[in-house]
């Protein structure tokens, strides 16, 4: 009896009808109680239920349930359904939207964008202003960034149910500004900065130590980040030295505080590497550049730079190439090292294959050797791209009787969705090497 009065609250819960007085259920509570209902009958007429009803909204609940069950066939159906009883609906609105954010041309995009806003002054387009925003921003278009960023800030809400505050969409927004237009993006940084001081100022909100912990990593994080962009935009607006100054000085104070904020001040030593950068001091800049080096990181570190570091250092380029031998070997041995770290120590499962001659395939019979399965098939897109690396791969080692190469198909099932298991995939390149 017991479970029965808890499905029927669970179910209750999904429909839409709402006493005034009550506080409304959001969507994320009504699918909540979809995947709380553990009877498969009850499950499967709740969502019958919903899917017959005439209200968008219940027809939505369906609808993210089987987007968040990965279950192809019902998406489909449903989203037409739903796009055919609402034409003006949620999803309706979403394919527009898909077709104005694919038109190149962001004036044109902006003009579809507004007529969109102009017929349906409702629609939920609050992420896609988000991303107006940015786009005029990579333009370096201030007027236009301000003008979706606002409109972004009065549509999003918080977690709290709160509007967004526009001095941290903004300065989100100048973040982008920053490299196409640093000196107008500055204020809008220097804003932003200041709501998170005034944010973290504050008491942290939750239910428990740890949410509150958590959240107070996240906003501390999101500050330095940002703080990062503004040294960054001062660099950038010929303000180098000053820029090098506020991240010295930060830095110096993260590396007085405990270890747990060892994140706060890695973001800062990019920010320290970028300013030392800046400001042409590459002799103080050569140890940061040879740890990111070291690490792969390919972004600000190049070849050129670790030279005029070396050459300011040593007073001349003799013994470079020693020296970049002794990097590069570092780099490998690092990355090997990050390799083994991710390297699953389990006995691979046990199969049996055809290959494309008929010829049978056995893990078993490939013991102590290096065995390189790649699955693949005719749908994937990424799978296809790979194959000339991995070409390269079998050239290397096709004399070498200890490594072994299979190609494995998968079967093309559900439209293009994995769901065989290896006994069913065909072996369609044979092996490169003789037993």
């Amino acid at each position: 009896m017991k479970k029965i009065s808890i499905i029927l609250g669970l179910v209750a819960l999904l429909c839409t009808a709402q006493a005034q007085n009550k506080k409304a259920v959001t969507l994320q509570e009504r699918l909540t109680a979809l995947t709380e209902i553990k009877d498969t009958k009850a499950l499967q007429s709740a969502l019958k239920k919903l899917e017959r009803s005439k209200e968008e909204a219940d027809r939505m609940v369906a609808y993210w349930y089987y987007y968040g069950q990965k279950n192809e066939e019902k998406i489909d159906a449903v989203q037409q359904a739903v796009m055919r009883d609402f034409p003006n609906g949620q999803l309706s609105i979403q394919e527009k939207l898909k077709e104005i954010n694919s038109i190149k041309s962001l004036a044109e995009r902006d003009f579809q964008f507004q007529a969109l806003l102009k017929e349906y002054p409702n629609a939920p387009v609050s992420f896609d202003m988000y991303n107006m925003a940015n786009a005029y921003a990579a333009e370096g278009n201030v007027e236009k960034m301000i003008q979706y960023a606002t409109s972004y800030a009065d549509r999003a809400l918080d977690r709290n149910g709160n509007h967004l505050d526009k001095a941290w969409v903004l300065s989100n927004c100048a973040q982008i500004l920053s490299r196409s237009n640093p000196q107008a993006a500055l204020p809008y940084l220097e804003d932003g900065l200041a709501y998170h001081r005034s944010d973290l100022s504050k008491p942290e909100l939750g239910d428990t130590e740890q949410i509150r912990k958590e959240r107070r990593r996240r906003g501390e994080q999101a500050y330095y980040i940002l703080l990062s962009s503004y040294a960054d935009a001062l660099g950038r607006a010929e303000r180098a030295a000053e820029s090098l100054q506020l991240v010295a000085a930060v830095r110096q104070e993260l590396m007085l505080k405990p270890s747990t904020e060892q994140g706060n001040l890695e973001i800062m030593d990019g920010a320290y590497l970028n300013a030392l950068l800046a400001n042409k001091k590459y002799a103080d800049a050569l140890p940061y550049l040879e740890e990111q080096y070291i690490k792969g990181h390919t972004g600000v570190v190049t070849v050129d730079l670790l030279q005029k570091g070396y050459v300011e250092r040593k007073g001349s380029s003799e013994g470079y190439e020693e020296y970049q031998a002794a990097l590069d070997k570092t780099k490998i041995a690092n990355a090997e090292a990050e390799m083994m770290k991710k390297l699953v120590s389990k006995d691979a499962p046990d199969f049996e294959l055809k290959d494309v001659d008929g010829k049978t395939v056995r893990l078993a019979d490939l013991r102590g050797k290096v065995v390189v399965l790649d699955f693949w098939a005719t749908w994937c897109g990424p799978c296809k791209a790979s194959f000339p690396a991995m070409q390269k791969a079998v050239d290397q080692y096709k004399d070498d009787k200890d490594v072994r190469f299979l190609f494995l198909h998968t079967w093309e099932r559900g439209g293009g969705m994995l769901r065989s298991m290896p006994r069913s995939m065909s072996l369609t390149i044979n092996t490169i090497s003789k037993c």
